[in-house]
């Protein structure tokens, strides 16, 4: 049926259940209609007797009817107080994460939502009020990967009226009517006033939606296209993204993927004619201006750790100076691994060494221009001293002070271990 939006092959579709009107209703209309169904429901424990008053209504109407029942018990409220995360994205990241789990273990074709017109329509808004893309004008796309919303073109009334007519159970969320949650407080306050304004409003914005979502393909290969050509090695070019007449929107695409809000775009846009060295950061990651590029890099981790392996051996076995990037040689009577004074640290301005095949000092912040590193590759490099000498520019360069010579009998093989 077209209702469904699914013509696969896999007959095996599980419905995610709440107990409301929308779920319950959605999952009798599938079973009427000869899918073969299973039910999955998460209870959040956030409605004390009520949370567990849903899960019996919903687990009863399936035994009456021999369909696989499935539900799963967050403990939302503690996941709140451990990630200070909201308990929508809390709630919402716990039933995704669910669902998926069961499709994969008991091969269900797809995930069929209970999300409504009214729920698009909604999503739109609260998209709109956010800074939204092209991709936000679809408001809840009615599928994508592993999800189905059939009751994406019915209102709500329409939904409560069939239940009414068909004698289909469900019950009321009480915390639907709480203003300070921003999609109600669109339910409540501003989808009547834009009514209010225009009785025609809410068809209107319905096709908007249905349009967007019949272009998304479209933008999406658009996207693609131009971000092959502003993309470089670690980022995105400066002046050829400049260029664009989509400036904002090809920075979105690019970077929201890596955690950066809107807001956090227009600062993106701002250090683009600024000096290097400016930066936004993400919860996840960074970008940052360095000199024509904008590189983008992951936050490191406080707990990341790099370790150092050290190793004696005879002159006579070493068949090759040349060594993989990450080891180093050097002659053993020149470091004292007893003393504990090698120490593996970032460089600093002011460090200066004498490179592999040079008597003379050079200022590491010269080296770095020589080698055309980037500024999250500085930053990212380490340094391994003896007695605040540097003995190795790690991935790069040993100091010719330390060097494996003719007169060295035992080397000291150094490996830089990464996290």
């Amino acid at each position: 049926m077209d209702l469904f939006g699914y013509s696969g092959s896999n007959n095996r579709i599980l419905v995610a259940v709440s107990g409301g009107a929308d779920s319950m209703v959605l999952a009798s209309l599938m079973h009427e209609n000869g899918f073969q169904i299973a039910v999955a429901h998460c209870n959040y424990q956030l409605r004390g007797a009520d949370s567990d008053v849903d899960e019996k209504l919903i687990k009863d109407w399936c035994a009456e009817r021999q369909i696989q029942f499935y539900s799963k018990q967050v403990q939302t409220q503690k996941l709140v107080n451990e990630t200070n995360d909201s308990i929508q994205m809390v709630a919402r990241k716990a039933r995704y994460e669910f669902f998926d789990e069961l499709m994969k273990e008991y091969d269900y074709a797809i995930t069929a939502l209970a999300h409504n017109l009214d729920d698009r329509i909604e999503s739109l808004l609260i998209n709109v009020l956010r800074g939204t893309g092209f991709r936000g004008l679809q408001g809840m796309p009615s599928q994508r990967k592993g999800i189905i919303r059939p009751l994406s073109g019915i209102s709500k009334d329409e939904i409560r009226a069939y239940a009414k007519e068909n004698g289909i159970s469900y019950r009321n969320d009480a915390s639907n009517t709480e203003t300070y949650y921003l999609r109600n407080w669109v339910r409540l306050r501003l989808i009547p006033m834009l009514n209010q304004f225009d009785s025609e409003s809410l068809s209107k914005l319905q096709k908007l939606t249905e349009r967007a979502e019949k272009e998304v393909p479209k933008y999406e290969k658009w996207v693609e296209v131009q971000l092959s050509e502003v993309t470089s090695e670690n980022g995105l070019s400066i002046e050829r993204i400049q260029k664009s007449e989509a400036l904002f929107t090809l920075l979105k695409e690019f970077l929201k993927p890596k955690g950066f809000s809107s807001d956090q775009i227009f600062e993106v846009l701002d250090i683009l004619n600024s000096e290097s060295g400016k930066e936004v950061v993400s919860e996840t990651h960074r970008v940052i201006k360095d000199r024509n590029q904008l590189l983008v890099s992951e936050k490191e981790s406080s707990e990341s750790k790099s370790v150092l392996h050290f190793e004696i051996i005879e002159r006579s076995d070493l068949k090759s100076l040349r060594q993989p990037q990450n080891v180093a040689l050097v002659d053993a009577n020149l470091v004292n691994l007893n003393e504990d004074k090698l120490v593996l640290r970032k460089w600093k301005k002011g460090d200066r060494f004498q490179p592999l095949g040079m008597k003379s000092w050079k200022k590491l912040s010269d080296f770095f221009i020589d080698e055309k590193l980037s500024i999250i590759e500085k930053e990212q490099l380490w340094l391994l001293t003896y007695q605040n000498e540097i003995v190795w520019v790690v991935g790069h360069r040993i100091d010719d002070r330390f060097k494996v010579s003719a007169k060295t009998e035992k080397v000291l093989k150094i490996s830089l271990i990464l996290p």
